[in-house]
């Protein structure tokens, strides 16, 4: 018998990115015949009675979600705080983490794998690695097909579900070379073209971007 796996969307949104990568493993692994179950967290947080069955009964726990200011969102956070004080739903499960991010550079990511290898160091559940997977804004739930290093980081991915169908461990080599190469040229254009986002953002919002920082104030 195939061990059940629990695909857990940790985003706000039921059909983001997020989603897509659980969608695929859901597919990779059901095709080689493992039980599956994907809950999304944000909902089922009210109704934390099947939250918690959900996660007694799996065997492996997978979390996928977007990466908000280097790690997973807070309620995910808070929601992993309020499982460590269930300790009589971890009994030993293998736990695997998807983090997604609109940079393309893993280690601006990876923060939150580390969070999650945290956690099992404290409960009874065992770390077994991560994907880290930039861009991911871009897509916007569309396909990954749609990224311009598709093929590589399909290719990637389906070597990391490999591992979970396995319940083996996944080392960060795995998405490194899944890492979307930036030309240098293009440095430049990215950080104006992203500084202009936050700016409008910050106006929108009613502050002045020329301002100089309160934290600079020599008084």
């Amino acid at each position: 018998m195939h061990e059940k796996k629990l695909l857990i969307n940790a985003s706000p949104r039921t059909n983001g990115t997020s989603f897509v990568l659980l969608q695929m493993c859901k597919t990779y692994l059901e095709d080689k015949g493992h039980r599956c179950e994907l809950i999304h967290l944000y909902p089922s947080m009210n109704n934390k009675d099947e939250l918690w069955k959900s996660i007694k009964n799996a065997d492996i726990l997978i979390i996928c979600g977007p990466c908000y200011i280097n790690t997973y969102p807070a309620d995910t956070i808070a929601f992993l705080e309020e499982l460590s004080t269930h300790k009589e739903l971890l009994h030993g499960q293998s736990l695997y983490g998807i983090i997604q991010g609109g940079m393309p550079y893993v280690h601006t990511h990876e923060s939150g794998l580390s969070l999650l290898d945290m956690f099992s160091r404290k409960c009874d559940v065992i770390y077994k690695g991560g994907f880290v997977m930039g861009m991911g804004a871009m897509l916007n739930g569309q396909p990954v097909n749609n990224l311009p290093n598709s093929k590589t980081i399909i290719r990637q991915l389906n070597i990391f579900f490999d591992y979970i169908e396995k319940d083996e461990e996944s080392t960060s080599e795995v998405y490194q070379k899944a890492q979307f190469k930036v030309p240098n040229f293009l440095f430049g254009i990215m950080a104006k073209r992203m500084n202009r986002i936050i700016d409008k953002d910050l106006k929108k919002n009613g502050i002045d971007v020329k301002r100089s920082s309160p934290y600079l104030d020599s008084n």
